[in-house]
């Protein structure tokens, strides 16, 4: 028996680590918001509209330069297949959208949806980006999910490795991509 815990040690470890994670990077996008965004009233009604309009291109536009002090930003997508996470992440790196999508496996989500609890296994897309893109990253999420209403979550980086950041920020610079691909076109 000792051996058996031995070889799970790892793995729990593992996944206690990434919900540690993901719980302080909730927690830490919650309680940077603005008291008055919850409501005097103690309802999220103000919180929900003003996240709606965040997730407008117009919106996330006004955002920028808002709650992510380094412009950037990780997303959590859940999807319910590996072909389908590595899909939307390959389309997602392709149009400059993310630099990067992680795929983790093995989630049990558990939610209401149509009168009745739902429990179903999904995988995790953690996907990073710019601040700025937040909007249209969720258009293109919607667009390209086959669920009717996909989980598009965006949450600040507050800090991290500056050569990592930078590489991020390179690698969704969309004018950037754009401008380099019409000198290519041009040779």
């Amino acid at each position: 028996m000792p051996s058996v815990i031995f070889a799970l040690q790892p793995r729990f470890f593992g996944t206690l680590a990434l919900v540690a994670l993901l719980c302080a990077s909730s927690f830490a996008w919650y309680f940077s918001l603005s008291g008055p965004a919850i409501g005097a009233s103690g309802g999220g009604g103000a919180l929900v509209r003003q996240v709606a309009a965040m997730s407008t291109p117009a919106g996330a536009a006004a955002a920028a330069g808002g709650s992510s002090p380094t412009g950037a930003i990780v997303v959590y997508v859940t999807v319910p297949s590996a072909e389908v996470g590595e899909a939307l992440a390959g389309k997602l790196v392709e149009a400059k959208l993310a630099a990067c999508v992680n795929i983790l496996p093995g989630l049990t989500s558990v939610y209401f949806w149509d009168g009745k609890v739902n429990k179903d296994p999904e995988l995790l897309l953690i996907i990073k980006s710019r601040e700025e893109l937040l909007g249209e990253l969720t258009s293109f999420v919607r667009a390209n999910h086959p669920y009717d209403e996909p989980e598009v979550i965006g949450l600040p980086i507050l800090g991290g490795s500056p050569s990592y950041l930078q590489w991020l920020m390179d690698n969704t610079d969309r004018k950037a991509a754009a401008a380099a691909a019409a000198a290519a076109e041009k040779q």
